[in-house]
């Protein structure tokens, strides 16, 4: 792979070299690396090792500016250093591959802070936390948003099978814009953040994840659960947006939701497909008096 890079690229990289502590190109489709710069960095910041293997670490930029064919950014800590992980998607011999810049920036952070002690540390990783949910977050809700949606849900559906099943749902405030015209927009965002709070509330911590598909509705992924269970999660979710009172202008306000839900159990559907099937189904609910869930 190395004889094919362009000379342009090269030349880009012996300048990258005197910057960086790692300069690497990567092609995870063959399973290739080429180390231009190593240094001795704990294995949970490199992200090449789960390409090689098929697997995929949390918040992989590798694998999402591939995708995007965008420049991507991100700051690591691993309990002692601080990284800064740049991919740069490039075209070399008709392929999208990576070149991966990452540099040990925690001098340069920390400054004369020689002892940042647990107070500090902490204070550290919740800045990098929150550089990281900049671009994958709504700013609303704190939630995921509708490019995590896109990004995360194809490889949902590469994960699932006859074994794991992936339960995909949709939800969708009823008769929200009355809320609005009633209280005004602010009162809007209130309900919204308040149903995000509940989502997350009801899901499992490990795997299942919720995003705002767009202004009131809201996506729900169960992975490794059949129909059955999500049908009661989500009835479950239905029955406390229910019962729930919202404060807005001292005046309690009650929602409902209506919901439409797929399970699938193959990755031969592409994410259109399953979506399609959820709006589907979500507009079944909507025709049948809002507040249900259909499967």
């Amino acid at each position: 792979m190395k004889e094919l890079i362009e000379y342009d690229i090269l030349q880009q990289i012996e300048v990258y070299k005197r910057i960086f502590d790692i300069v690497r190109i990567i092609n995870p489709t063959k399973k290739k690396v080429i180390k231009y710069k190593e240094m001795k960095v704990p294995d949970n910041v490199n992200c090449y090792p789960y390409c090689l293997d098929n697997r995929e670490c949390k918040d992989c930029i590798l694998k999402r500016a591939l995708e995007s064919q965008e420049n991507l950014v991100k700051i690591q800590h691993n309990g002692e250093r601080v990284f800064l992980i740049f991919i740069v998607p490039i075209e070399s011999d008709n392929e999208i591959i990576a070149l991966e810049l990452i540099k040990d920036i925690t001098e340069g952070i920390v400054l004369e802070t020689f002892n940042m002690g647990q107070s500090r540390e902490h204070e550290l990783r919740n800045m990098i936390q929150d550089i990281n949910a900049l671009i994958m977050k709504d700013p609303l809700t704190n939630i995921y948003n509708r490019r995590y949606i896109d990004e995360m849900l194809p490889r949902e559906i590469e994960r699932c099978s006859s074994r794991i099943p992936l339960s995909i749902a949709i939800m969708d405030i009823d008769y929200f814009k009355k809320v609005n015209d009633t209280y005004g927009h602010g009162a809007g965002d209130i309900v919204i953040k308040k149903v995000a709070r509940m989502l997350l509330q009801s899901i499992r911590y490990e795997g299942d994840w919720v995003g705002r598909y767009g202004g009131e509705e809201f996506l729900i992924c169960l992975p490794n659960t059949n129909n059955k269970k999500a049908y009661r999660v989500l009835e479950r979710i239905r029955k406390t947006i229910e019962k729930s009172k919202i404060i807005i202008d001292n005046k309690k306000v009650s929602i409902t939701a209506s919901f439409g839900l797929c399970t699938i159990k193959n990755n031969d559907l592409t994410a259109t497909d399953v979506l399609k099937c959820v709006d589907d189904k979500l507009y079944q609910a909507k025709s049948k008096g809002r507040n249900k869930v259909v499967i």
